[in-house]
Protein backbone atom coordinates (compact mmCIF):
# COMPACT_ATOMS: atom_id res chain seq x y z
CA UNK A 1 0.00 0.00 0.00
CA UNK A 2 2.91 2.13 0.15
CA UNK A 3 3.91 1.41 -2.74
CA UNK A 4 0.66 2.57 -3.97
CA UNK A 5 0.29 5.26 -1.62
CA UNK A 6 4.23 6.93 -2.90
CA UNK A 7 2.67 5.85 -6.71
CA UNK A 8 -0.31 8.39 -5.82
CA UNK A 9 1.72 10.93 -4.94
CA UNK A 10 4.21 10.78 -7.33
CA UNK A 11 1.86 10.49 -10.25
CA UNK A 12 -0.31 14.02 -7.79
CA UNK A 13 3.46 15.41 -7.99
CA UNK A 14 3.51 15.31 -11.73
CA UNK A 15 0.37 16.23 -12.55
CA UNK A 16 1.27 19.13 -10.18
CA UNK A 17 4.64 19.51 -12.23
CA UNK A 18 2.66 19.58 -15.46
CA UNK A 19 -0.42 22.44 -14.50
CA UNK A 20 2.71 24.51 -13.01
CA UNK A 21 4.25 25.19 -16.45
CA UNK A 22 0.91 25.75 -17.78
CA UNK A 23 -0.70 28.45 -15.48
CA UNK A 24 3.18 29.85 -15.79
CA UNK A 25 2.48 30.21 -19.20
CA UNK A 26 -0.81 31.19 -19.54
CA UNK A 27 0.38 34.12 -16.59
CA UNK A 28 2.89 34.88 -19.07
CA UNK A 29 0.82 35.18 -21.79
CA UNK A 30 -2.02 37.52 -20.22
CA UNK A 31 0.78 39.67 -18.53
CA UNK A 32 2.02 40.15 -22.43
CA UNK A 33 -1.13 40.93 -23.60
CA UNK A 34 -1.60 43.41 -21.22
CA UNK A 35 1.63 45.02 -21.89
CA UNK A 36 0.91 45.35 -25.17
CA UNK A 37 -2.56 46.89 -24.71
CA UNK A 38 -0.46 48.71 -22.20
CA UNK A 39 2.01 49.75 -24.88
CA UNK A 40 -1.08 50.36 -27.59
CA UNK A 41 -3.01 52.53 -25.10
CA UNK A 42 0.36 54.61 -24.41
CA UNK A 43 1.38 54.86 -27.69
CA UNK A 44 -2.32 56.39 -28.63
CA UNK A 45 -2.18 58.94 -25.72
CA UNK A 46 1.28 59.94 -27.28
CA UNK A 47 -0.19 60.72 -30.46
CA UNK A 48 -3.10 62.64 -28.92
CA UNK A 49 -1.30 64.56 -26.55
CA UNK A 50 1.57 65.60 -29.34
CA UNK A 51 -1.36 66.43 -31.89
CA UNK A 52 -2.78 68.50 -28.60
CA UNK A 53 0.45 69.84 -28.15
CA UNK A 54 0.83 70.85 -31.75
CA UNK A 55 -2.38 72.00 -32.10
CA UNK A 56 -1.82 74.34 -28.54
CA UNK A 57 1.64 75.55 -30.73
CA UNK A 58 -0.27 76.45 -33.35
CA UNK A 59 -3.02 78.61 -31.32
CA UNK A 60 -0.06 80.50 -29.71
CA UNK A 61 1.46 81.45 -32.86
CA UNK A 62 -1.46 83.18 -33.74
CA UNK A 63 -1.97 84.66 -30.21
CA UNK A 64 1.61 86.09 -30.96
CA UNK A 65 0.70 87.58 -34.01
CA UNK A 66 -2.61 88.90 -32.23
CA UNK A 67 -0.90 89.81 -29.18
CA UNK A 68 1.42 91.78 -32.00
CA UNK A 69 -0.79 93.55 -33.84
CA UNK A 70 -3.07 94.60 -31.11
CA UNK A 71 -0.93 97.82 -30.21
CA UNK A 72 -1.30 98.82 -33.63
CA UNK A 73 -5.06 98.62 -33.33
CA UNK A 74 -4.94 100.15 -29.92
CA UNK A 75 -3.31 102.76 -31.36
CA UNK A 76 -5.95 103.09 -34.35
CA UNK A 77 -8.96 102.63 -32.41
CA UNK A 78 -7.60 105.48 -29.71
CA UNK A 79 -7.15 107.82 -32.35
CA UNK A 80 -10.38 107.11 -34.17
CA UNK A 81 -11.99 107.73 -30.59
CA UNK A 82 -10.18 110.50 -30.20
CA UNK A 83 -11.42 111.83 -33.65
CA UNK A 84 -14.68 111.54 -32.50
CA UNK A 85 -14.86 113.02 -29.49
CA UNK A 86 -13.47 115.76 -31.16
CA UNK A 87 -16.34 116.19 -33.76
CA UNK A 88 -18.68 115.02 -30.81
CA UNK A 89 -18.00 118.18 -28.97
CA UNK A 90 -18.06 120.42 -32.07
CA UNK A 91 -20.89 119.22 -33.68
CA UNK A 92 -23.27 120.75 -31.37
CA UNK A 93 -21.53 124.26 -32.35
CA UNK A 94 -21.05 123.35 -35.56
CA UNK A 95 -25.18 122.52 -35.92
CA UNK A 96 -25.85 126.10 -34.34
CA UNK A 97 -23.53 127.94 -37.16
CA UNK A 98 -24.97 126.20 -40.21
CA UNK A 99 -28.86 126.59 -38.51
CA UNK A 100 -28.17 130.34 -37.89
CA UNK A 101 -26.25 130.76 -41.70
CA UNK A 102 -29.91 128.88 -42.80
CA UNK A 103 -32.07 131.08 -40.55
CA UNK A 104 -30.00 133.76 -41.97
CA UNK A 105 -30.68 132.96 -45.33
CA UNK A 106 -34.32 132.33 -45.17
CA UNK A 107 -34.83 135.76 -43.04
CA UNK A 108 -32.64 137.58 -46.43
CA UNK A 109 -34.38 135.70 -48.68
CA UNK A 110 -37.91 136.60 -47.15
CA UNK A 111 -36.61 140.38 -46.81
CA UNK A 112 -35.78 140.11 -51.10
CA UNK A 113 -39.81 138.55 -51.22
CA UNK A 114 -40.92 141.17 -49.26
CA UNK A 115 -38.96 144.04 -51.02
CA UNK A 116 -40.14 142.55 -54.34
CA UNK A 117 -43.23 142.21 -53.31
CA UNK A 118 -43.24 146.06 -51.82
CA UNK A 119 -41.69 147.13 -55.41
CA UNK A 120 -44.71 145.46 -57.37
CA UNK A 121 -47.39 147.02 -54.50
CA UNK A 122 -45.65 150.46 -54.76
CA UNK A 123 -46.04 150.11 -59.10
CA UNK A 124 -49.49 148.68 -59.04
CA UNK A 125 -50.57 151.59 -56.40
CA UNK A 126 -48.81 154.34 -59.28
CA UNK A 127 -50.80 152.54 -61.23
CA UNK A 128 -53.54 152.80 -60.17
CA UNK A 129 -53.53 156.03 -59.01
CA UNK A 130 -52.39 157.52 -62.33
CA UNK A 131 -55.61 155.77 -63.26
CA UNK A 132 -57.60 157.58 -60.61
CA UNK A 133 -55.77 160.90 -61.54
CA UNK A 134 -57.10 160.21 -65.09
CA UNK A 135 -60.53 159.67 -63.37
CA UNK A 136 -60.42 162.41 -60.90
CA UNK A 137 -59.74 164.58 -63.80
CA UNK A 138 -62.21 163.73 -65.78
CA UNK A 139 -64.58 163.72 -62.50
CA UNK A 140 -63.15 167.27 -61.92
CA UNK A 141 -63.68 168.37 -65.13
CA UNK A 142 -67.13 167.18 -65.13
CA UNK A 143 -68.06 168.34 -61.99
CA UNK A 144 -66.81 172.37 -63.10
CA UNK A 145 -68.77 171.97 -66.62
CA UNK A 146 -71.87 170.02 -65.22
CA UNK A 147 -73.16 173.13 -63.13
CA UNK A 148 -71.68 174.96 -65.86
CA UNK A 149 -73.71 173.30 -68.54
CA UNK A 150 -76.97 173.28 -66.32
CA UNK A 151 -76.34 176.99 -65.47
CA UNK A 152 -76.17 177.66 -69.66
CA UNK A 153 -79.05 175.54 -69.94
CA UNK A 154 -81.02 177.39 -67.28
CA UNK A 155 -80.07 180.55 -69.05
CA UNK A 156 -80.97 179.63 -72.85
CA UNK A 157 -84.19 177.90 -71.87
Amino acid sequence: MDEKMDESLEDEYVAQQEIEPQEQSAEVDWEEENRQELEKSVSVLLVDISETLRFLSEQVIRLDEATKNLPKMIDTLTATTATVQCIASELPTMVREQCLEEYKKILDNAVKNYKQMQKAADKWQKSVEQEHAGRFRLITISAIVTPVLLFLNMIFK
